[in-house]
């Protein structure tokens, strides 16, 4: 009975926390742009690695992370970089 006791408590500030932190989301347009700033800087940096990167090490970074995008990201890059 304990354990079951303090799953739902558990349970229970996981989801008021969650629904603190969505309001917040919601209602904060600063917080807002501040994350979406920092996804797109995240994700202008992942892009710029991928610019870089040889098909190797394309190759093995999408095996790795078992991420197929790596090297759709990649092959795209080559066919902008031609002119295509």
């Amino acid at each position: 009975m304990h354990k079951v006791a303090t799953a739902l408590a558990v349970g229970g500030v996981a989801i008021v926390a969650g629904s603190l932190v969505g309001y917040k989301i919601a209602t904060d347009k600063e917080l807002r742009d501040y994350l979406v700033r920092n996804l797109q800087d995240a994700f202008n940096i992942s892009k710029r690695k991928v610019t870089g990167m040889t098909e190797d090490v394309a190759m093995r970074t999408a095996r790795m992370t078992r991420n197929p995008k790596i090297n759709q990201d990649w092959v795209e890059n080559q066919w902008e970089a031609i002119g295509y």
